[in-house]
């Protein structure tokens, strides 16, 4: 999915930063969701998370983005991780 430009207005700090990596995560809630992916090589906090709904977008930080993030994450278990 294309990016959209408001997403893609509200991410701008991050991306002249730390380079393009906004992704698509799917629909959450009635809108769709989008997240800034910081390269790996970079220690940050929580990665925002961006939700569009028609001409509205929110943006969303800390344990609320976490928690939005992982309701993508199917069966994810201790054990995949290690």
């Amino acid at each position: 999915m294309e990016i959209p430009a408001k997403v893609r207005q509200a991410a701008q700090y991050l991306v002249e930063m730390y380079g393009d990596h906004i992704e698509h995560l799917g629909q959450y809630q009635g809108a769709e969701a989008f997240y800034y992916r910081f390269p790996d090589d970079i220690t940050a906090g929580f990665p925002p998370v961006y939700l569009l709904k028609g001409d509205v977008l929110r943006e969303v930080g800390e344990f609320e983005a976490l928690e939005i993030i992982g309701s993508f994450v199917e069966n994810l278990s201790e054990s995949d991780i290690e």
